[in-house]
Protein backbone atom coordinates (compact mmCIF):
# COMPACT_ATOMS: atom_id res chain seq x y z
CA UNK A 1 0.00 0.00 0.00
CA UNK A 2 1.49 3.30 -0.79
CA UNK A 3 1.65 5.93 2.30
CA UNK A 4 1.33 9.16 1.88
CA UNK A 5 4.69 11.30 2.70
CA UNK A 6 4.80 15.10 2.80
CA UNK A 7 7.56 15.42 0.17
CA UNK A 8 4.81 13.71 -2.43
CA UNK A 9 1.73 16.38 -0.58
CA UNK A 10 4.20 19.13 -1.72
CA UNK A 11 4.59 17.88 -5.23
CA UNK A 12 1.06 17.26 -5.73
CA UNK A 13 -0.06 20.15 -4.56
CA UNK A 14 2.17 22.28 -6.74
CA UNK A 15 1.00 20.42 -9.79
CA UNK A 16 -2.19 20.79 -9.26
CA UNK A 17 -1.87 24.70 -8.05
CA UNK A 18 -0.49 24.86 -11.66
CA UNK A 19 -3.76 23.73 -13.56
CA UNK A 20 -4.33 25.77 -16.09
CA UNK A 21 -6.84 28.72 -14.48
CA UNK A 22 -9.27 29.50 -16.95
CA UNK A 23 -12.51 29.05 -15.74
CA UNK A 24 -12.98 26.85 -11.91
CA UNK A 25 -10.46 27.63 -9.72
CA UNK A 26 -9.51 27.69 -6.07
CA UNK A 27 -12.76 26.68 -3.76
CA UNK A 28 -14.96 26.03 -6.92
CA UNK A 29 -12.73 24.14 -8.57
CA UNK A 30 -11.59 22.10 -5.32
CA UNK A 31 -15.42 21.29 -4.88
CA UNK A 32 -15.79 20.22 -8.57
CA UNK A 33 -12.96 18.14 -8.39
CA UNK A 34 -14.56 16.27 -5.14
CA UNK A 35 -18.06 15.91 -6.56
CA UNK A 36 -17.28 14.63 -9.84
CA UNK A 37 -14.76 11.97 -8.08
CA UNK A 38 -17.54 10.75 -5.62
CA UNK A 39 -19.72 9.70 -8.98
CA UNK A 40 -17.05 8.09 -10.55
CA UNK A 41 -14.74 6.22 -7.67
CA UNK A 42 -17.01 6.56 -4.50
CA UNK A 43 -14.55 8.85 -2.35
CA UNK A 44 -13.72 12.44 -2.99
CA UNK A 45 -9.97 11.55 -3.04
CA UNK A 46 -8.04 11.47 -6.35
CA UNK A 47 -6.99 7.47 -6.75
CA UNK A 48 -3.35 7.56 -8.27
CA UNK A 49 -3.03 3.88 -7.52
CA UNK A 50 -6.10 2.29 -8.82
CA UNK A 51 -5.55 0.27 -12.05
CA UNK A 52 -8.43 -2.89 -12.64
CA UNK A 53 -9.47 -4.17 -15.71
CA UNK A 54 -11.75 -1.81 -16.95
CA UNK A 55 -15.37 -2.79 -16.86
CA UNK A 56 -16.04 -1.29 -20.74
CA UNK A 57 -14.00 -3.44 -22.62
CA UNK A 58 -10.74 -0.95 -22.63
CA UNK A 59 -8.13 -3.02 -21.24
CA UNK A 60 -6.49 -1.23 -17.76
CA UNK A 61 -8.03 1.62 -15.98
CA UNK A 62 -5.96 2.81 -13.67
CA UNK A 63 -4.77 6.40 -12.17
CA UNK A 64 -7.06 9.53 -11.50
CA UNK A 65 -9.25 9.39 -14.40
CA UNK A 66 -8.90 5.81 -15.07
CA UNK A 67 -6.60 6.14 -18.24
CA UNK A 68 -7.33 3.19 -19.88
CA UNK A 69 -4.96 1.18 -21.82
CA UNK A 70 -7.22 0.23 -25.00
CA UNK A 71 -8.07 4.20 -25.68
CA UNK A 72 -4.69 5.87 -25.74
CA UNK A 73 -4.95 8.08 -22.69
CA UNK A 74 -2.79 5.81 -20.61
CA UNK A 75 -0.56 5.86 -22.90
CA UNK A 76 -0.07 9.19 -23.27
CA UNK A 77 0.66 9.47 -18.85
CA UNK A 78 3.23 6.77 -20.22
CA UNK A 79 4.98 8.76 -22.62
CA UNK A 80 4.81 11.74 -20.13
CA UNK A 81 6.31 9.78 -17.07
CA UNK A 82 9.23 8.60 -19.95
CA UNK A 83 9.76 12.21 -20.73
CA UNK A 84 10.56 12.94 -17.05
CA UNK A 85 12.56 9.33 -16.13
CA UNK A 86 14.56 10.09 -20.09
CA UNK A 87 12.72 6.37 -20.80
CA UNK A 88 14.25 4.61 -17.34
CA UNK A 89 11.34 3.57 -15.62
CA UNK A 90 8.98 0.42 -14.76
CA UNK A 91 6.61 0.85 -18.20
CA UNK A 92 9.44 0.60 -21.19
CA UNK A 93 8.70 -3.21 -21.36
CA UNK A 94 5.59 -2.12 -22.42
CA UNK A 95 5.87 0.34 -24.71
CA UNK A 96 5.58 -1.25 -27.53
CA UNK A 97 1.91 -3.03 -26.86
CA UNK A 98 0.60 0.36 -25.20
CA UNK A 99 1.13 2.23 -28.26
CA UNK A 100 -0.13 -0.86 -31.00
CA UNK A 101 -3.39 -0.93 -28.21
CA UNK A 102 -3.88 3.21 -28.09
CA UNK A 103 -3.56 2.61 -32.01
CA UNK A 104 -6.11 0.17 -32.96
CA UNK A 105 -8.11 1.08 -29.73
CA UNK A 106 -8.17 -2.21 -28.58
CA UNK A 107 -9.22 -3.36 -25.20
CA UNK A 108 -6.82 -6.76 -25.42
CA UNK A 109 -4.88 -6.96 -22.45
CA UNK A 110 -2.46 -9.42 -23.92
CA UNK A 111 1.64 -8.80 -23.33
CA UNK A 112 0.60 -6.36 -20.54
CA UNK A 113 0.91 -8.94 -17.48
CA UNK A 114 2.22 -7.14 -14.38
CA UNK A 115 1.00 -3.80 -16.03
CA UNK A 116 -0.91 -2.86 -12.71
CA UNK A 117 1.87 -4.06 -10.47
CA UNK A 118 4.14 -1.77 -12.66
CA UNK A 119 1.26 1.23 -12.11
CA UNK A 120 1.14 0.62 -8.41
CA UNK A 121 5.09 0.98 -7.86
CA UNK A 122 5.74 4.10 -9.74
CA UNK A 123 2.81 5.93 -8.16
CA UNK A 124 5.47 6.36 -5.10
CA UNK A 125 7.29 8.37 -7.69
CA UNK A 126 6.19 12.31 -7.35
CA UNK A 127 7.11 12.12 -11.72
CA UNK A 128 4.39 9.91 -11.60
CA UNK A 129 1.71 11.92 -9.96
CA UNK A 130 3.13 14.84 -12.22
CA UNK A 131 2.41 12.70 -15.62
CA UNK A 132 -1.08 12.09 -14.29
CA UNK A 133 -1.85 15.28 -13.60
CA UNK A 134 -0.29 16.98 -17.30
CA UNK A 135 -2.91 14.60 -19.25
CA UNK A 136 -5.69 14.62 -17.02
CA UNK A 137 -5.06 18.64 -17.27
CA UNK A 138 -4.60 18.30 -20.80
CA UNK A 139 -7.40 16.05 -22.02
CA UNK A 140 -10.11 16.82 -19.20
CA UNK A 141 -10.08 20.00 -17.32
CA UNK A 142 -8.30 22.88 -19.78
CA UNK A 143 -10.77 21.55 -22.50
CA UNK A 144 -13.85 22.10 -20.26
CA UNK A 145 -13.16 25.48 -19.13
CA UNK A 146 -11.96 26.62 -22.32
CA UNK A 147 -15.66 25.30 -23.45
CA UNK A 148 -16.50 27.17 -20.40
CA UNK A 149 -15.05 30.29 -21.38
CA UNK A 150 -16.04 30.62 -24.26
CA UNK A 151 -19.56 30.04 -24.03
CA UNK A 152 -19.18 33.04 -21.43
CA UNK A 153 -20.01 30.80 -18.25
CA UNK A 154 -19.59 32.80 -15.36
CA UNK A 155 -21.69 30.51 -12.73
CA UNK A 156 -19.16 27.67 -10.67
CA UNK A 157 -22.34 24.90 -11.15
CA UNK A 158 -22.08 25.68 -14.38
CA UNK A 159 -18.10 25.06 -15.05
CA UNK A 160 -18.24 22.15 -12.79
CA UNK A 161 -20.51 20.68 -14.83
CA UNK A 162 -19.11 21.40 -17.81
CA UNK A 163 -15.19 19.39 -16.25
CA UNK A 164 -17.56 16.92 -14.85
CA UNK A 165 -19.32 15.90 -18.51
CA UNK A 166 -15.68 16.29 -19.98
CA UNK A 167 -14.14 13.41 -17.03
CA UNK A 168 -17.37 11.19 -18.38
CA UNK A 169 -18.09 11.59 -21.61
CA UNK A 170 -14.70 13.67 -23.02
CA UNK A 171 -14.05 16.75 -24.33
CA UNK A 172 -14.51 16.12 -28.14
CA UNK A 173 -16.90 17.74 -30.40
CA UNK A 174 -18.05 14.31 -31.50
CA UNK A 175 -21.77 13.64 -30.56
CA UNK A 176 -22.32 12.43 -27.08
CA UNK A 177 -18.94 13.95 -26.02
CA UNK A 178 -18.85 17.59 -24.73
CA UNK A 179 -18.38 19.33 -28.01
CA UNK A 180 -20.94 17.53 -29.19
CA UNK A 181 -23.49 18.39 -26.34
CA UNK A 182 -22.65 22.04 -25.89
CA UNK A 183 -23.90 22.03 -30.02
CA UNK A 184 -26.59 20.26 -29.53
CA UNK A 185 -27.81 22.46 -26.59
CA UNK A 186 -26.99 25.48 -28.26
CA UNK A 187 -28.96 24.88 -31.03
CA UNK A 188 -32.05 24.41 -28.94
CA UNK A 189 -32.39 28.03 -28.16
CA UNK A 190 -34.30 29.99 -31.01
CA UNK A 191 -35.44 33.08 -29.05
CA UNK A 192 -34.09 35.21 -25.80
CA UNK A 193 -34.74 33.42 -22.85
CA UNK A 194 -34.46 34.99 -19.32
CA UNK A 195 -34.22 33.41 -15.78
CA UNK A 196 -32.71 34.31 -12.20
CA UNK A 197 -29.01 33.30 -12.56
CA UNK A 198 -28.03 36.99 -12.96
CA UNK A 199 -26.04 36.11 -15.88
CA UNK A 200 -26.79 36.24 -19.47
CA UNK A 201 -25.24 34.37 -22.36
CA UNK A 202 -25.18 34.86 -26.06
CA UNK A 203 -26.65 32.27 -27.93
CA UNK A 204 -26.90 31.98 -31.40
CA UNK A 205 -27.74 36.22 -31.14
CA UNK A 206 -30.08 35.35 -28.33
CA UNK A 207 -29.82 36.27 -24.73
CA UNK A 208 -30.04 33.23 -22.60
CA UNK A 209 -30.05 33.17 -18.73
CA UNK A 210 -26.69 30.74 -17.43
CA UNK A 211 -29.09 28.40 -15.86
CA UNK A 212 -31.41 28.24 -18.21
CA UNK A 213 -28.95 27.07 -20.52
CA UNK A 214 -27.29 24.55 -18.30
CA UNK A 215 -30.52 22.89 -17.40
CA UNK A 216 -30.65 22.51 -21.32
CA UNK A 217 -27.79 21.03 -21.15
CA UNK A 218 -28.15 18.57 -18.43
CA UNK A 219 -30.92 17.70 -20.53
CA UNK A 220 -29.43 16.23 -23.55
CA UNK A 221 -26.31 15.08 -21.54
CA UNK A 222 -29.12 13.11 -20.00
CA UNK A 223 -29.86 11.35 -23.58
CA UNK A 224 -26.25 9.91 -23.79
CA UNK A 225 -26.31 8.51 -20.49
CA UNK A 226 -27.32 4.59 -19.76
CA UNK A 227 -29.49 5.57 -16.87
CA UNK A 228 -31.01 8.50 -19.19
CA UNK A 229 -32.84 11.12 -16.61
CA UNK A 230 -31.87 9.13 -13.48
CA UNK A 231 -27.95 9.53 -14.02
CA UNK A 232 -26.41 10.37 -10.55
CA UNK A 233 -24.44 12.94 -12.19
CA UNK A 234 -27.58 14.99 -14.24
CA UNK A 235 -29.41 14.40 -11.14
CA UNK A 236 -27.02 15.69 -8.75
CA UNK A 237 -26.37 19.05 -11.16
CA UNK A 238 -30.08 19.22 -11.21
CA UNK A 239 -30.59 19.23 -7.13
CA UNK A 240 -27.60 22.19 -6.94
CA UNK A 241 -30.00 24.27 -9.37
CA UNK A 242 -33.03 23.58 -7.51
CA UNK A 243 -30.93 24.57 -4.05
CA UNK A 244 -29.65 27.90 -6.24
CA UNK A 245 -26.53 27.45 -5.58
CA UNK A 246 -24.81 29.10 -8.84
CA UNK A 247 -22.09 30.77 -6.73
CA UNK A 248 -19.73 28.06 -5.03
CA UNK A 249 -17.68 30.05 -2.09
CA UNK A 250 -17.59 27.14 0.55
CA UNK A 251 -19.81 24.45 1.05
CA UNK A 252 -22.55 23.23 -1.58
CA UNK A 253 -25.39 20.53 -1.22
CA UNK A 254 -25.34 17.34 -3.73
CA UNK A 255 -26.78 14.17 -4.24
CA UNK A 256 -24.86 11.15 -3.26
CA UNK A 257 -24.40 8.13 -5.96
CA UNK A 258 -27.66 6.61 -3.69
CA UNK A 259 -29.67 9.83 -4.51
CA UNK A 260 -28.96 11.09 -1.03
CA UNK A 261 -28.77 14.74 0.52
CA UNK A 262 -25.41 15.56 1.34
CA UNK A 263 -22.53 18.41 1.73
CA UNK A 264 -19.15 18.87 0.35
CA UNK A 265 -16.93 21.93 1.56
CA UNK A 266 -13.88 23.53 0.88
CA UNK A 267 -12.49 21.90 4.36
CA UNK A 268 -11.52 19.27 2.49
CA UNK A 269 -9.56 18.51 -0.56
CA UNK A 270 -9.52 16.26 -3.44
CA UNK A 271 -5.79 15.89 -2.85
CA UNK A 272 -5.20 12.31 -0.90
CA UNK A 273 -3.78 13.50 2.33
CA UNK A 274 -5.15 12.92 5.88
CA UNK A 275 -5.99 16.30 7.40
CA UNK A 276 -10.20 16.30 6.35
CA UNK A 277 -12.79 18.18 8.33
CA UNK A 278 -14.34 14.97 10.44
CA UNK A 279 -18.09 14.82 9.26
CA UNK A 280 -17.97 17.61 6.80
CA UNK A 281 -19.01 15.43 4.30
CA UNK A 282 -22.45 13.91 3.91
CA UNK A 283 -21.81 12.13 0.95
CA UNK A 284 -20.13 8.71 -0.66
CA UNK A 285 -20.13 6.35 -2.88
CA UNK A 286 -22.02 3.32 -3.73
CA UNK A 287 -22.60 1.45 -0.38
CA UNK A 288 -20.69 3.52 2.08
CA UNK A 289 -19.69 1.06 4.98
CA UNK A 290 -18.84 3.06 8.13
CA UNK A 291 -16.93 6.42 8.49
CA UNK A 292 -13.53 4.84 7.58
CA UNK A 293 -14.44 3.29 4.47
CA UNK A 294 -16.14 2.56 1.41
CA UNK A 295 -17.33 0.91 -1.26
CA UNK A 296 -18.14 1.30 -4.31
CA UNK A 297 -19.58 -0.40 -7.14
CA UNK A 298 -20.03 2.18 -10.06
CA UNK A 299 -18.83 1.49 -13.82
CA UNK A 300 -18.90 4.10 -16.65
CA UNK A 301 -21.93 4.21 -18.95
CA UNK A 302 -19.85 5.60 -21.35
CA UNK A 303 -17.17 4.96 -24.03
CA UNK A 304 -14.01 6.42 -24.48
CA UNK A 305 -13.27 5.26 -27.77
CA UNK A 306 -13.43 7.65 -30.81
CA UNK A 307 -12.66 10.79 -28.71
CA UNK A 308 -15.64 9.71 -25.86
CA UNK A 309 -12.92 9.09 -22.57
CA UNK A 310 -14.85 7.27 -19.84
CA UNK A 311 -13.97 6.72 -16.78
CA UNK A 312 -15.19 3.08 -14.88
CA UNK A 313 -15.56 0.79 -11.80
CA UNK A 314 -14.55 1.10 -8.00
CA UNK A 315 -11.18 2.65 -7.01
CA UNK A 316 -9.15 0.67 -4.87
CA UNK A 317 -8.80 3.26 -2.23
CA UNK A 318 -6.02 4.94 -0.93
CA UNK A 319 -7.88 6.79 1.35
CA UNK A 320 -11.05 7.11 2.28
CA UNK A 321 -13.64 9.93 2.69
CA UNK A 322 -15.58 10.79 5.99
CA UNK A 323 -19.10 10.36 6.05
CA UNK A 324 -21.73 11.32 7.73
CA UNK A 325 -25.73 10.73 6.88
Amino acid sequence: MFKFTSSVFVASAFLFSNFAQAGLSDCPKNLAFQLTNVFQIGTIKFQYGNCEVDDDGHGYAAGIANFCTGTGDAWEVIQEYHNYTGGNDVFTQYDKVLAQRAEDESGSTSGLSGYCDAWQSAVTSQKFWSAQGAIFDKLYFTPSQTFADNLGLKLSVSQAALYDTAISRGASNSTGSLGGIIKSTNAAFTANTSGDSNSTLKINGYSVDEIKWLSKFLTIRAKYEDDGAKSVNVLSFQYIISKKEYVWTHDIQVLNNEGKPGNLTCDNSYLPYPDQKINSLATCGDGCEGIDGYSSSHSSASTKSSGLFALSAAALGVFAASILF
